[in-house]
């Protein structure tokens, strides 16, 4: 049974760590970025041929993940999503407009590491890292579980510190409530939609490297199959809430196990989106999303 819980809190650090960019802009740039996948698959794969050429430590390979799903954000928004908010004019086309040009956008790092490793698994080895496995009273867990845990835990306290607590993070909490109030009271959009999907790319470039390390390995078609996963939890815990998205991921990775653990698992999707409908149907705007009160 403990082995279990260890089981699940690792399954669900996994999911937090990818879903937590995609909520963040989902939720206060209403920009439904599908290419969270592929940059989190890309920057865990950068970390893989930098390994393969060069002994850095696993520290340095991580950090230069980071910058890489930043940077990669960073540039589907300037060069993308910003020039679609430019040309569309009308909201709701716009958000569509850029969903559909993410899907586009997110074929390119996929095909780039289809074909630097002829579509096979890949692995990131940082130089004076093992990966050793732990016992304690009968559970059993490793280095990079513990640091997956320790980290997710960590960032999203961070992430959810500055949203709540920042000026930074109350111009987008402001922004998500009401963007063109904040346009009069003098609060650069642009800059910050920027500075958001950046936050964003970096977490999914740290979810990529230490999922690489942890598995053993990615293939190039990782990041599509575990956007499902990140779908699942933001919409269990409330689109735009970051402790909201902890907690549907956990719940989404406890349903997991418990079934795997119960039954042959053939189920686990099946029971686990299910799970996800009742949700959906009993309260729509998920489990810890606050009611929007509009005022006149």
């Amino acid at each position: 049974m403990l082995q279990q819980i260890v089981n699940a809190l690792v399954l669900g650090s996994i999911y937090v760590l990818f879903a937590l960019g995609l909520s963040l802009t989902w939720g206060t740039l209403n920009v439904l970025n599908l290419a969270h996948g592929s940059t989190f698959m890309f920057s865990g794969f950068v970390a893989y041929y930098i390994s393969s050429h060069s002994h850095l430590p696993l520290i340095l390979l991580i950090l230069i993940a980071v910058a890489v799903g930043g940077v990669l954000a960073v540039l589907l928004d300037v060069l993308i999503f910003a020039q679609i908010k430019k040309r569309v004019l009308d909201e709701g086309r716009a958000e569509l407009a850029m969903m559909i040009a993410s899907i586009g956008v997110a074929t390119i790092p996929v095909a780039i590491a289809q074909k630097q490793t002829s579509d096979s698994p890949f692995y990131v080895r940082g130089a004076g890292w093992a990966n050793h496995v732990h016992r304690v009273g009968g559970v059993h867990f490793t280095n990079m579980s513990l640091v997956i845990v320790v980290v997710t835990i960590a960032g999203s306290v961070a992430l959810g510190q500055w949203v709540a607590r920042t000026r930074n993070g109350r111009a987008l909490r402001a922004l998500a409530a009401d963007a063109d109030t904040c346009g009069l009271m003098g609060i650069n959009q642009r800059r910050l939609a920027t500075l958001t999907l950046c936050v964003s790319g970096a977490t999914a470039g740290l979810a990529g490297v230490l999922l690489t390390v942890y598995l053993g390995s990615l293939t190039p078609e990782s990041g599509q199959s575990l956007l499902l996963k990140a779908f699942a939890a933001v919409i269990l815990g409330g689109v735009g809430s970051i402790w909201g998205t902890m907690a549907g991921a956990y719940l989404l990775a406890f349903a997991e196990i418990s079934i795997i653990a119960t039954t042959s698992g053939a189920w686990t999707d099946a029971i686990s989106f299910g799970v996800i409908v009742v949700v959906l149907l009993l309260r729509p705007q998920g489990i810890f999303s606050r009611v929007k009160v509009d005022r006149v």
